[in-house]
């Protein structure tokens, strides 16, 4: 059973999408972590966030900038090294990377 969020705010977090369900949520300044695309958005709104594409989700973001031709999307960065970098500040120093 998914995590369900509805009417929430979330601000200055690391929010990991997958498995959860989200319904009338906002997001400000959030680092959004979407890695296989099992999650549900409903009506919500993010303002100055940034995606982080990891896995799966990184393939389909690479296959859509292919047919686009540039990012569709505000994203981190679309090279694979960057995340892992990101991954291991966090894991070396116990705080989120920005």
């Amino acid at each position: 059973m998914r995590e369900r969020y509805r009417n929430r705010k979330f601000e200055g977090e690391r929010v990991e999408l997958d498995g959860k369900e989200f319904e009338w949520c906002e997001f400000r300044e959030c680092l959004i972590v979407l890695r296989s695309g099992d999650t549900a958005l409903e009506r919500c709104r993010f303002h100055a966030c940034r995606l982080l594409l990891q896995g799966n989700a990184y393939t389909v973001g690479r296959v859509i900038r292919l047919f686009t031709g540039e990012k569709p999307l505000k994203v981190l960065d679309i090279t694979e090294p960057i995340y892992e970098e990101a991954e291991a500040a966090e894991v070396g120093t116990g705080e989120e990377a920005p």
